[in-house]
């Protein structure tokens, strides 16, 4: 039994994220910590993960389309075609609950202030690209 599972960004690529949650669950002491961080559901959302730009060049808005329709999302991400698993909000947090978890703490990561002077970066704030999750075992 484990005091602690941490998962950094691999549960937008599963399916069936339910089963993950319960065999978290199970490996995890009484009070134990589950801690990890995903792509937001309105990130896996996005048509193709990426801004609609105006003839410009600048991002003009971020489209989202089935959001409620979990499952595969085909995308082309960091210069390869990736395979990504959608899952909204309410799959995600209700699993947790479901499977014998409380919530601490649930957070729309959004970069700092030092970082806004990177370019582009000032757009990282009208989405929310990452979220973060602390549950323990009831």
């Amino acid at each position: 039994m484990w005091d602690c599972v941490v998962s950094n960004l691999a549960l937008h690529y599963i399916e069936d994220i339910e089963n993950i949650f319960q065999m978290v669950h199970r490996t995890l002491k009484k009070g134990g910590v589950f801690l990890f961080n995903m792509e937001h559901p309105v990130f896996t959302a996005g048509v193709g993960q990426d801004w609609i730009y105006t003839e410009e060049g600048a991002p003009q808005y971020w489209p989202v389309d089935n959001y409620f329709i979990s499952g595969e999302r085909n995308t082309h991400f960091l210069g390869l075609d990736i395979v990504k698993q959608h899952h909204t909000l309410t799959q995600i947090l209700m699993g947790l609950l479901h499977n014998g978890f409380e919530l601490e703490a649930v957070v729309e990561a959004e970069p700092s202030k030092e970082m806004m002077s990177i370019p582009g970066m000032k757009d990282e704030l009208r989405r929310p690209m990452m979220l973060l999750v602390k549950a323990h075992k009831k």
